[in-house]
């Protein structure tokens, strides 16, 4: 875990407690209990894909978040359904239709959970979509999806699962898998929200277990352990799920995220909320290097 991570965790707290808990002395206990956490002697928890788990269990515990951060979730997803068609439409105009679904759904995880009006949604993510990626395998992410047998799809955040979909529908792959939380952490996607996007129409859904810090050490006999195992490219959506997969080096992956991490913004060399489409070849072995790369899997 980066000292990055402590500062990012609290914030996100914050903004939670601020948005739902009206009882300030409860907020003030989650606040304190979390420092005291992340101060406290290292252990697995506290690695940073577990992080949001860990405020979720203690935000509940607390306050009794749970329903209302799911609720904003099914709130961010009929925003972004009552979009869909304006961009379908966006994106069937573009001369390369491909490019652009995939532009928008680096702009659907620029502005993930979004709680402000649709017209600013709207406006939010057309302009998000506009921007090509910094970093950009998109030319060899296409050539591995043209040729492989399976593709798996790991999705991230309520309401920007619908512009994966968007995605998926011009990859017209013929076995794609699409898998999110089986139950909801924070606002990440669950396998209902999938479901309640249409999903299930361009893609097989599959829910992750809830205790998994990094895909690599699901048990081989689990529905998802199979799958992932079995995929020939797995593609990664948003910040957790980069690090619970960063330190994959036997299945040929990609990154797509619009940074927000202090940490990848750094390791990365590139700008707050810049769009990424990464091959997990180039992350491991040109950007971090051999033994920077042992160091940041020892840290994390």
């Amino acid at each position: 875990m980066f000292p990055e991570c402590v500062t990012c965790i609290v914030k996100q707290a914050e903004q939670l407690l601020q948005r739902h808990c009206q009882n300030s002395e409860r907020a003030d206990e989650v606040t304190l209990d979390l420092i005291r956490f992340m101060a406290s002697g290292e252990n697995e928890l506290k690695s940073a894909p577990a992080l949001p788990s860990f405020l979720d269990d203690l935000l509940e515990r607390r306050c009794r978040l749970k329903k209302a951060i799911r609720d904003d979730s099914m709130h961010c997803n009929e925003q972004f359904l009552q979009l869909e068609e304006t961009i379908r439409n966006d994106i069937s105009k573009s001369i390369n239709p491909l490019q652009k679904a995939l532009q928008y759904t680096l702009a659907g995880n620029y502005v993930m959970n979004h709680q402000g009006s649709l017209d600013n949604l709207k406006i939010a993510i057309q302009s998000a979509a506009r921007l090509r990626p910094v970093i950009d395998d998109s030319g060899k992410l296409f050539n591995r999806i043209r040729k492989a047998g399976m593709v798996l799809f790991i999705g991230d955040k309520a309401g920007d699962i619908v512009t994966d979909r968007l995605l998926l529908e011009q990859f017209q792959h013929p076995k794609i898998y699409y898998a999110v939380k089986e139950k909801g952490i924070l606002n990440e996607a669950t396998v209902d929200d999938a479901m309640h996007a249409g999903i299930d129409s361009v893609a097989r859904v599959q829910g992750i277990p809830q205790d998994i810090s990094f895909f690599n050490e699901l048990p081989g006999n689990s529905g998802f352990g199979k799958t992932y195992r079995e995929a020939d490219v797995i593609i990664s959506k948003g910040h957790t799920n980069f690090w619970k997969l960063h330190n994959e080096t036997q299945k040929e992956t990609f990154f797509l995220f619009s940074a927000g991490c202090k940490v990848i913004l750094k390791l990365l060399k590139i700008g707050f909320d810049d769009p990424v489409v990464m091959y997990g070849k180039r992350y491991q072995q040109k950007i971090i290097g051999a033994e920077k790369y042992e160091t940041l899997c020892n840290e994390l």
